[in-house]
């Protein structure tokens, strides 16, 4: 099946995901199933569905029914509805499965806009044809993967998709859960290492937190993953005017960045013989060394460079005193290559927005 929302680029000589793919712009116009959840009707699925759209949710339902949330951070939150679900705390179980069911059907009525393409949402959704819907109404598998979808969150999730489904009288997807999501990006990058044997720093650059794994390669096997210890990701301020604090912000991130992989670097020195071959997964579209000007808190990194992944590369060359190579991959996609044997399907990453990641992709 053609996919309409990959390129090519002779320049680099491999597909590239534009960023028309996201779904964070669909639109319901018209909702598919009347009566489910119609407060919808009108919003983008970024405004009805994500991550920061449930935490507060979850504040403004443990403060109206007075549970105590004090022991999670917002980025933990999530948790608080797995943790509740399993509880025997019967007034805690109660509100923790509504907000699931809530989530899970706005997810499925997501899905099934997509799946319908309702003329009413097409027109919404200006910068997608009939081709795209077409891609997405002859999709077989949906994979979601995150914090969200692990647990007992994401079977919940997946039991109101097809309750959705059911109810409208459409065949579903077939929906796909992975419960071990957090260093999935790391894993699917891992794919790409092409030296046969080798010991590689691979890095997930989110908007959220920075994954770090060193991943051994032996006689053409991944054979062990040794995951680092998570940190924040800072500097991911996205509504900056000014060009001046703009391009300041972004020396500042790109700073983070060239310490963070030096640092993991040089500690994976002491111990083996690191590859020069640097893969980073990052919450940005790009083709090649180039980012987008128009993702997430990554994009002013574009103002220090068109092709961001060279002077990435030049930097830590120097900073190193060895030569290294960069190869920059976003996000999704990175996810998408540990699900490569998955024909006609889709890629979802639930997180601070949906990501899209297409498991056929040639890079």
């Amino acid at each position: 099946m053609n996919n309409p929302f990959l390129s090519y680029s002779e320049e680099y000589n491999c597909e590239y995901l534009s960023s028309v793919c996201s779904i964070n712009r669909v639109v319901v116009a018209k909702p598919p199933l009347e009566g489910v959840d119609d407060s919808i009707k009108g919003k983008s699925a970024m405004e009805f569905f994500s991550t920061p759209v449930i935490v507060n949710e979850i504040k403004k339902q443990a403060k109206a029914r007075r549970l105590d949330i004090s022991e999670y951070c917002d980025s933990d939150l999530p948790k608080f509805l797995n943790d509740g679900i399993l509880c025997t705390d019967a007034r805690k179980k109660r509100v923790c499965n509504d907000i699931a069911i809530k989530f899970g059907n706005r997810l499925g009525l997501l899905l099934l806009t997509l799946k319908t393409a309702l003329e009413e949402n097409k027109a919404a959704r200006t910068d997608w044809t009939d081709e795209h819907w077409n891609y997405w109404k002859n999709v077989k598998t949906v994979i979601l993967v995150g914090g969200l979808a692990s647990g007992m969150l994401g079977r919940r999730f997946k039991e109101c998709i097809h309750n959705i489904f059911d109810m409208a009288n459409v065949k579903p997807y077939n929906i796909m859960l992975f419960e071990s999501g957090s260093h999935v990006g790391v894993m699917g990058c891992a794919t790409l290492i092409k030296e046969e044997n080798s010991y590689n720093v691979i890095f997930d650059f989110g908007q959220t937190n920075t994954k770090r794994s060193l991943v051994v390669k032996k006689n053409g096997e991944i054979t062990e993953i040794k995951t680092l210890p998570t940190l924040p990701s800072v500097n991911m301020q996205t509504d900056i005017i000014d060009r001046k604090e703009r391009l300041e912000k972004a020396y500042e991130l790109h700073k983070h960045i060239v310490n963070i992989i030096t640092d993991t670097y040089r500690g994976a020195q002491e111990r083996y013989d690191v590859s020069d071959e640097i893969i980073i997964s990052i919450a940005n579209y790009n083709i090649g060394d180039r980012l987008s000007p128009k993702r997430g808190g990554y994009a002013k990194l574009c103002d220090l460079s068109d092709e961001y992944g060279k002077l990435l590369a030049h930097d830590l060359s120097g900073s190193l005193r060895k030569e290294v190579k960069i190869r920059l991959v976003h996000d999704a996609t990175a996810v998408a290559l540990y699900f490569k044997d998955y024909e006609n399907s889709v890629c979802l990453t639930l997180g601070t927005a949906f990501g899209v990641g297409f498991p056929q992709m040639n890079l």
